[in-house]
């Protein structure tokens, strides 16, 4: 039969293909880089948002994914670079043929030098060859490994949840069933780790076969491994390949973090890249300089540097450490269960078509987010130039969709020129303690348009021009 792998036309077949694949690598290579370079952006505006949102487990996923993303596109793209040298090399062959060291007139001892180093050109060609097939096969392995590096995770999720929604056993219990779970998963984790960092070093010695065996096929389901097994074994029986493949991510990281040291610094005390302060203005806090979907607020923002009307809106975006101190101020507000974080949540659930939304209860909650706003009003304090303002906090979203509280200051009596918006509010020194500090301080210009409010300085200063 043509599809049984023992027959001679099977091997035949495979043959051909192995010599043609080429061209496919090059088709599918294209395809992956532009689906990875277009996919990017999305995935980095998450990102964001999870980091904005303080969501530990999904900024951690989604920064998993980008690293993962923006190596494969580096392999990739160093597959398409090499197979056209290999095909380049493949041209100068057909019109050149090997080369000819006695043509170079070298003296002999470079020409030895060469002919040992370099070679015959079709080794030269051989070797391009095998570096793109073992590139290629490395960038869908990868892939293989960034699934099953989130299956494992998810399983150790869903399981998680599992065991805290468990109502028939005691707290006590269920606690230390957690415990005792979390430890064994941690621990077979770790272990599976070392065996993939050694390259199946515990596979090798009897004992630790012993041990290490029913891990490996528990997890093998879990990881899906049993998928692309065949693949792992052939690419790991490869010296020089296996090295690559374990080296590759801690050199990108060692590469990234010392290459983001260099660059050219353009003065001794003015730092281009701080946070909004009296000094510097950071377009992270005023929404008109927000103009990629990747910008966002940070903390706090106003509509822009100079205010042309009377009045000067204001958000201060959602952070977790917010709810903190508004229990820690009103602890009629806390909770019989604290349901942050990451989890199953019936009132996350909405259809595919976005037309049905479940809920847990009707929304009877109004009361409980009016008492929380008043404590909210209570614990920060908004100044202009020192002086206190009058101000009631709503809950919105700004244009970047981020999640926050709202408010609009009274300018009318403000006298034109610079000023300084200031938040106050408390400063987690340490987890559960907190310090009225100053959070933020942005400043401003305010001219406002056809007004004909303007201190005295400015009068007297008119008045003397005129003169």
């Amino acid at each position: 039969m043509k599809n049984d792998y023992r027959s001679n036309q099977f091997k035949e077949l495979l043959n051909n293909l192995q010599q043609e694949s080429w061209q496919l690598e090059l088709i599918i290579s294209g395809f992956a880089i532009y689906g990875l370079i277009a996919g990017y952006d999305s995935i980095d505006i998450e990102l964001l948002k999870a980091v904005q949102k303080e969501e530990g487990f999904n900024s951690f996923m989604l920064s998993t994914l980008l690293t993962s993303m923006l190596i494969l596109i580096i392999i990739l793209l160093t597959h398409v670079v090499i197979r056209g040298l290999w095909i380049g090399a493949i041209g100068l062959r057909y019109v050149s043929g090997d080369i000819d060291y006695r043509n170079l007139n070298y003296s002999e001892k470079f020409t030895s030098f060469l002919k040992n180093k370099v070679g015959a050109f079709d080794h030269y060609i051989s070797r391009l060859e095998n570096i793109c097939s073992t590139l290629f096969a490395l960038a869908f392995l990868m892939i293989f490994y960034l699934i099953s590096f989130f299956m494992v995770l998810g399983f150790f999720v869903i399981s998680v949840n599992y065991l805290e929604g468990l109502q028939a056993i005691s707290h006590s219990l269920q606690t230390t069933i957690e415990t005792i779970y979390y430890a064994l998963y941690i621990t077979c984790i770790t272990i599976l780790l070392i065996d993939f960092i050694g390259a199946g070093i515990l596979k090798k010695y009897k004992w630790t076969s012993i041990i290490y065996y029913p891990i490996y096929r528990v997890f093998s389901y879990i990881t899906l491994s049993f998928l692309y097994r065949p693949l792992v074994y052939n690419f790991l029986d490869q010296k020089k390949a296996r090295w690559i493949g374990i080296l590759i991510v801690p050199v990108y990281f060692i590469v990234s973090f010392f290459s983001s040291g260099f660059g050219t610094l353009r003065s001794n005390y003015l730092d281009h890249d701080q946070s909004t302060s009296q000094q510097f203005t950071g377009k992270e806090n005023y929404e008109d300089q927000l103009l990629k979907d990747t910008d966002m607020v940070n903390f706090a923002s106003i509509p822009a540097k100079i205010i042309e009307k009377s009045y000067l809106p204001i958000f201060i975006s959602y952070t977790n450490y917010m709810e903190d101190a508004v229990f820690k101020n009103d602890s009629t507000l806390l909770p019989e269960e604290d349901e942050r974080g990451f989890g199953f949540h019936l009132s996350n659930m909405q259809s595919a078509s976005g037309l049905v939304n479940f809920q847990v209860a009707p929304i009877d909650n109004l009361e409980n987010q009016s008492k929380y706003l008043k404590v909210f009003d209570s614990i920060f304090e908004l100044q202009i130039d020192s002086k206190k303002q009058v101000y009631n906090f709503n809950l919105t979203k700004n244009k970047q969709e981020q999640f926050g509280f709202e408010t609009i200051l009274d300018l009318k009596e403000l006298p034109r020129g610079k000023h300084f918006l200031r938040i106050l509010g408390p400063d987690e020194k340490k987890k559960g303690v907190f310090e009225k500090d100053t959070l933020i301080t942005i400043p401003f210009w305010y001219y406002p348009l056809n007004s004909s409010h303007q201190n005295k300085n400015e009068i007297l200063i008119d008045s003397t021009s005129l003169n």
